[in-house]
């Protein structure tokens, strides 16, 4: 909307003596709006003043620590490396030992034996010939593994940054809404003293008390979004923001 149309709206030509308590509040809120609007702008310079670097990076360590999905990762990783080292200790399996004994030296047509102990030593080629594969395949699964962490690693510390702004956003929210309402209260209270000394009417109070009220439930809200902004950073992260130090 056009200033000049939203000065037309509070008609804000010459009052007269009628009219001068009617005027009295739309120009006490527009000065309140002028107020809101600088503050607002302020606000938007100043939010990235509010990112605190060092506590960021605290916690993206603390969820990478502490997320269980990154366990889950990191437990991967170990399984894939015990893996590799059982490929590479697979070696013995090429060979298959044997060992009997035959107490008798008797002997049949039948079902001739040798006497005494004999000792077998077998070379197996099939597992020769799949060894350097099994080794090469455990070590690509151990690559797949890591790469598989990095990836999620990257992902998390992304998503601890995205909810970190909307919570000091949020913070930042309800800082500029309490500020407007120190602003709607001070109105508010002027046009309770000047309805008091018959200077202001209801019509013009009672919007002053709407507006305060209103203020009010949007600070609720604000408090409200906050806390859940809150909630989500910690459920990433595993701990209470209180207890990151």
């Amino acid at each position: 909307m056009h200033f000049s149309n939203f000065t037309n709206i509070f008609n804000f030509s010459e009052p007269n003596q009628h009219n001068a308590s009617m005027v009295a509040y739309p120009k006490l809120l527009l000065t309140a709006l002028l107020l809101t609007l600088s503050t607002v702008a302020f606000s938007q310079e100043s939010l990235m003043k509010e990112m605190d670097t060092a506590l960021l990076r605290k916690l993206i360590d603390t969820a990478k620590a502490y997320y269980p999905k990154v366990k889950t990762f990191n437990h991967t990783v170990n399984i894939a490396e015990e893996g590799v080292k059982k490929a590479k200790l697979s070696w013995y399996d090429l060979l298959t030992y044997s060992f009997s004994y035959s107490p008798s030296n008797a002997t049949t047509i039948v079902s001739p034996t040798l006497s005494g102990m004999q000792f077998g030593l077998y070379f197996n080629i099939g597992n020769l010939l799949l060894k350097p594969h099994n080794i090469k395949q455990a070590k690509s699964e151990l690559e797949i593994a890591k790469l598989n962490q990095q990836e999620y690693n990257l992902a998390i510390e992304a998503e601890v940054k995205s909810r970190y702004y909307r919570y000091v956003q949020q913070l930042t929210v309800l800082k500029l809404q309490r500020e407007t309402l120190l602003d709607i209260d001070a109105l508010h209270k002027q046009a309770k003293y000047r309805f008091e000394k018959g200077e202001e009417t209801l019509e013009n109070y009672t919007k002053a008390i709407v507006e305060l009220n209103g203020q009010r439930q949007t600070i609720l809200s604000a408090e409200g979004f906050v806390l859940i902004a809150k909630s989500t950073l910690e459920e990433i992260i595993g701990k209470k923001l209180e207890d990151i130090h």
